[in-house]
């Protein structure tokens, strides 16, 4: 049988038989197939699945759908094991509680919305698979990311994957570019519906597997034993319910802690209206909620820090100040997993703070999400957002 998806050349020639390959083996359908993929290119593949939260902590909540469940390190195990790849399991509680769990807690006790996969991402999952593949002597590390790191410039460059509905380069923005010359991504090229056509006709146990959560330490979105878990006033203050106010300051009912909440949310909010209502601040100070009609989420202008710039020369000030290439960018920011992209009107870079001024209105930029800017299907950069607000005629 002829292998069931295509290889493209960018491929073939980042990973000539023999590569040595360390991949991030998650239990799912995409690392399974990316398994695959990278055994018949004839890569020298081992495989990792990393111990987290949900495996030492959480397990009867994090079933089927978590990454890191011990049914998902299991299924990890079998593939590899039916694959003839080596396999072990990469122990990294204690810096996924520091890195990724503990900042999750204090940046919704400051009002925020983090975005835990970011800084997994960031801080743990690809330099410690970096790491480990360097250690085992292999010249890259993988995974069933939907993602393209292009090689063909003068340093490697990330990209969208081919499938719009399933491009995952939004929750990699935020990566040290340094790391892209040890990264692939075997699957940045096909779509989901032909990767799980492809686990199909090769057998694979896990093709009809449901991707897993967003959020793997979270089980069905419920934050509650995380913030009960945590000893700090500011904590405290975020998990105590307060009022539910329009814009104008009238009550309109009672919140169970702001900390449930984010920016642009509308179920769940216990208050009945004429009108749907979302939103659109949290008041730390005061304890309040307050919400208001759509209108209320639409900006202008972005505010963020902890920006990295994945494009080399990435200019303090554009278009004022930009030349050459940069001079004729059309560039987009990207709020959110899902969200198309805005135009970008101007941005102004300050060290790692970024101010963006868009061309169009944006609803919901949550205050803690990411802000990932593209030009095409090239990532630019990416920080996280401290806060949207106004029109767009402010001078940046």
């Amino acid at each position: 049988m002829s292998f069931p998806l295509p290889l493209p050349g960018p491929l073939r020639r980042e990973l000539p038989p023999g590569t040595g390959v360390l991949l991030g083996l998650s239990g799912g359908v995409d690392s399974a197939v990316a398994l695959a993929v990278l055994q018949e290119l004839g890569c020298r593949v081992e495989c990792v699945t990393f111990r987290n939260f949900c495996y030492a902590e959480q397990q009867d909540a994090a079933g089927e759908r978590s990454c890191c469940s011990l049914d998902a390190i299991e299924q990890a195990r079998r593939l590899a094991a039916d694959a003839g790849a080596p396999h072990w399991v990469g122990p990294l509680v204690e810096p996924f509680r520091r890195r990724v769990i503990d900042p999750f807690v204090a940046e919704y006790a400051q009002g925020r919305t983090p975005n835990p996969c970011l800084a997994c991402n960031e801080t743990v999952r690809f330099p410690e698979l970096v790491r480990l593949a360097a250690r085992q002597g292999c010249a890259f590390a993988a995974t069933g990311h939907y993602a393209r790191v292009d090689r063909e410039g003068s340093a490697p460059r990330l990209r969208r994957g081919l499938d719009p509905a399933k491009d995952q380069s939004y929750f990699l923005h935020r990566l040290d570019p340094a790391l892209l010359g040890s990264l692939v991504f075997p699957l940045g090229w096909h779509t989901k519906d032909d990767v799980r056509a492809a686990a199909r006709a090769l057998g694979l146990p896990v093709a009809a597997r449901r991707d897993s959560q967003e959020i793997c330490f979270v089980p069905d979105d419920d934050r509650t034993f995380l913030f009960a878990g945590a000893r700090s006033e500011a904590v405290a203050a975020a998990t105590t319910p307060g009022a539910i106010v329009d814009r104008g300051g009238r009550v309109l009912g009672a919140h169970r802690g702001l900390a449930h909440y984010t920016v642009g949310q509308r179920k769940g909010l216990g208050v009945s209206s004429p009108a749907p209502l979302y939103v659109l601040a949290l008041e730390m100070k005061t304890n309040r909620l307050v919400v208001g009609p759509r209108e209320g989420l639409l900006t202008r202008r972005l505010v963020a820090d902890r920006f990295v710039a994945q494009a080399p020369g990435f200019p303090d000030r554009w278009p004022d100040g930009a030349d050459g290439a940069w001079a004729a960018l059309r560039p987009l920011a990207q709020v959110r997993h899902r969200h198309a992209g805005t135009p970008i009107a101007a941005w102004r870079r300050d060290g790692d703070h970024l101010e963006v001024r868009l061309a169009e209105p944006v609803a919901g930029a949550a205050p803690g999400q990411g802000l990932a800017l593209y030009d095409g299907d090239a990532v630019l950069g990416g920080a996280r957002l401290r806060e949207a607000g106004g029109d767009g005629t402010e001078e940046i």
